[in-house]
C-alpha cells in the first residue's frame, strides 16, 4: 500500500510502497501526483528501474523534454539527460558534469518551462569511509513568496525578469575560471554552439508565478538564469535580485537530499529550486539519468 512520509517542513516526502519496474494503475498515480504537488519534491527508494521504466512512468505527467545538450542525451533514449562526472575510454565526459553549479529551476528559461523534473540515481559517489557525497539541495519558492511580507508582494506583483540560457552558461564557465584561479576542484564545462544557444532564446517571465496545477504563488526569479528584473532602472534590477535570491533559499524553506543508488527523485520546477553539491571527484562515480516534464507559459 502506497504510503507518504513527509520529510522537510515545506518541501520533501519520501513516497513507500510503490515499485516503479512495474504498471502503475491509475489510482496509485493519482496518489502519487496528488503527494508531488503538495511537496514539491518527492522520491522513491530501492528502485531498480531501466530507462525505458523512467521514460514510460515520467511521461504519464506529460510530454517529455529533449535537452539542447545533444552530447548529453543517453544513446537510444533521447529524453534521458546523463548527469555524470564518468568519461570514456577517450577522456570525453559521457554526460553533463557541470549541472546544477548554481540555484535554478530546470528550463526556466524555455517558453514552456517545465513541470517536473525526475533523476534517477544509478551510481552515488562514495568515500573511503562509506559517506555518500553529492547531495542535492531544493529549497520551495511557494514557502518563500507566503513568508513575504504583503507589501514586498504588491510590489513585486507585475514585475518581469529575463531568464537566459545564454546567461547561465557565460555566468558558469567564468566561475570555472574563478575556482581554478583559487586551486578549488571545478566541474568540466561543455562549449556549446551558437546553434544550441540560438535555440533557446532568452524569455521574460514574471516575477510572481502562479502554479498550473496547484494555484499557489511562487518567486520564480534564480540565480542561474536570472541576469535582470525589466521594468526598473540596472540599481533597482541588481537590488530586487540580490534580496529575492537570498529570500528564496533561507534554510527553513529548504529540503537537502541524501542519495542512495535506486532512489528516484522528482521536483516541481514551478515550485521549487535546487541546487548540487560537488564534493566529490573521481574515482568517486556519480551516474544519473534526468527525464523533464515540459510545462505551461509562465503567468
Amino acid at each position: 500500500m502506497i504510503s507518504v512520509h513527509p520529510i522537510g517542513k515545506h518541501i520533501g516526502a519520501e513516497i513507500r510502497g510503490v515499485d516503479l519496474t512495474q504498471p502503475v494503475d491509475d489510482a496509485t498515480f493519482n496518489q502519487i501526483a496528488d503527494a508531488f504537488f503538495k511537496h514539491e519534491v518527492v522520491f522513491f527508494r530501492n528502485q531498480k528501474i531501466t530507462p525505458a521504466q523512467q521514460v514510460e512512468f515520467t511521461r504519464r505527467f506529460g510530454i517529455l523534454e529533449q535537452h539542447v545538450r545533444k552530447e548529453s542525451r543517453l544513446p537510444g533514449h533521447p529524453e534521458i539527460l546523463v548527469v555524470s562526472n564518468l568519461l570514456d575510454e577517450s577522456g570525453k565526459a559521457i554526460g553533463a558534469q557541470d549541472a546544477g553549479r548554481f540555484w535554478h529551476s530546470d528550463l526556466s528559461y524555455k517558453r514552456e518551462p517545465s513541470m517536473l523534473s525526475a533523476l534517477y540515481a544509478v551510481e552515488v559517489p562514495v568515500a573511503a569511509d562509506g559517506t555518500v557525497l553529492g547531495d542535492t539541495s531544493f529549497t520551495s519558492t511557494t514557502a518563500a513568496y507566503d513568508a513575504l511580507p504583503e507589501e514586498k508582494k504588491k510590489r513585486l506583483q507585475g514585475l518581469k525578469n529575463i531568464h537566459s540560457y545564454r546567461y547561465y552558461r557565460e555566468k558558469n564557465i567564468q566561475a570555472q575560471k574563478d575556482e581554478q584561479a583559487r586551486g578549488v576542484r571545478t566541474v568540466q564545462e561543455h562549449v556549446l554552439t551558437e546553434e544550441q544557444l540560438n535555440s533557446v532564446p532568452d524569455v521574460e517571465v514574471p516575477v510572481v508565478r502562479t502554479h498550473p496545477v496547484t494555484k499557489r504563488k511562487g518567486l520564480f526569479v534564480n540565480e542561474a538564469h536570472t541576469p535582470r528584473i525589466t521594468g526598473v532602472d540596472e540599481a533597482e534590477s541588481r537590488r530586487l535580485l540580490k534580496e529575492i535570491c537570498e529570500h528564496v533559499i533561507r534554510p527553513e524553506f529548504q529540503y537537502q537530499h541524501k542519495w542512495q543508488a535506486g532512489d528516484l527523485l522528482m521536483w516541481d520546477n514551478c515550485a521549487a529550486q535546487h541546487k548540487a553539491n560537488f564534493d566529490y571527484d573521481l574515482p568517486m562515480r556519480r551516474l544519473m539519468y534526468r527525464t523533464t516534464v515540459r510545462g505551461s507559459v509562465a503567468v
